[in-house]
């Protein structure tokens, strides 16, 4: 049996974590012309990115195709690293060979791994528990750092030799992957269909504020207000606090100390917030059911803004790599959109398209 790939862990530096990856270089865009300021610096795709790429190649053409990106992104010094949340979204879609996605995503899965891995490592950027943890109470959880690790496991083992007996070995671990994900979209819808029967105990399902166009303006306002933002924040700082507890990596802390973050928690990460708020605002807008059309996905989109900003690693700035219109648009409101590119603009770039 080969030995299982080593994972290195990337932790974003912001004002409150100072680590660890030094690279030289800088992508930017300027007046819709990409340019290079002394090469570049780490690279993340999320989830379509990954389908975009690989669509039209067969599992072996792959090879080929992510020795071309990585030459290029070699050559402008780029290094790439997994995202857990689109290793997670990809690998729900193979637990069940029946899934129509089955094949693409199992594609996509090779080129997520090969882009950042070989045969030794791989490169993975922490989850935002993990960012949230480091950043506000300089501590990690471990049994998040596991899963990670486990998540790196099974994709490099699809990767490089998705078998029968691969899939048996992994089986379980691919179908608790599946639950999560479904439970973690479920759980996202019914907490924003609540939220709605709090701004409105009259709604009817997902309609909300009928014939009360004062209501509807009242709710818009309370939404995009700073102190949504902090119970927003709030929300991840007790999550990831009481994650913190639960592991035994720190004691019972006062409601106030966690209170007081929440203001250095929107300075640093201000795009999940407003991604976060683009839904409560679609939610109050239209007739937005979350449990249609795969919209609950969502909850990932938010998670993955976590990547997006005035972020760095070790120094080098971090630019990610996508075509969603909402997360693109999120990523200009807040004045990321040097960190941010879309998968055409990125390969046109390295000069593949």
């Amino acid at each position: 049996m080969r030995n299982l790939a080593r994972q290195n862990e990337f932790w974003l530096t912001t004002t409150v974590i100072l680590r660890f990856i030094v690279s030289k270089s800088a992508l930017r865009k300027a007046k819709s012309l990409l340019v290079i300021e002394n090469n570049m610096e780490k690279v993340i795709f999320d989830t379509n990115a990954y389908r975009y790429l690989s669509t039209g190649r067969t599992f072996d053409e792959i090879d080929k195709l992510i020795e071309k990106v990585k030459y290029r992104e070699q050559k402008n010094d780029i290094e790439t690293l997994i995202s857990p949340i689109v290793a997670k979204e990809l690998l729900a879609h193979v637990a069940n060979k029946k899934d129509p996605s089955f094949d693409r995503c199992l594609k996509a899965i090779k080129a997520l791994y090969l882009h950042s891995g070989n045969d030794k490592e791989y490169k993975m950027i922490a989850s935002p528990e993990l960012l949230i943890s480091k950043a506000f109470f300089n501590k990690t959880i471990p049994a998040k750092i596991e899963t990670n690790r486990a998540i790196g496991q099974i994709i490099y083992h699809l990767a490089t030799n998705p078998s029968d007996y691969i899939f048996t070995k992994f089986q379980r671990n691919l179908n608790l992957n599946y639950e999560h994900v479904v439970s973690s979209e479920n759980e996202f819808a019914q907490a924003m269909k609540k939220f709605l029967t709090v701004l409105d105990p009259g709604a009817d399902g997902w309609k909300v504020f009928v014939g009360n166009d004062a209501g509807r303006t009242k709710a818009l306002e309370q939404i995009r207000s700073v102190q949504a933002s902090k119970e927003i924040a709030l929300g991840y700082l007790f999550l990831v606090y009481k994650l913190l507890v639960v592991s035994g990596e720190i004691t019972v802390l006062p409601y106030e100390e966690i209170l007081d973050r929440a203001d250095k928690f929107i300075e640093i990460f201000p795009e999940p917030i407003a991604l976060y708020k683009v839904v409560m605002e679609n939610l109050v807008n239209s007739e937005f059911n979350l449990f249609e059309n795969s919209r609950a996905n969502f909850v990932w989109d938010i998670h993955l803004m976590f990547n997006v900003g005035r972020h760095s690693i070790g120094g080098s700035k971090l630019i990610f790599v996508t075509s969603d219109k909402a997360m693109i648009s999120t990523a200009m409101g807040e004045n990321a959109q040097y960190a941010i590119l879309t998968f055409d603009e990125y390969m046109e770039f390295l000069g593949l398209r």
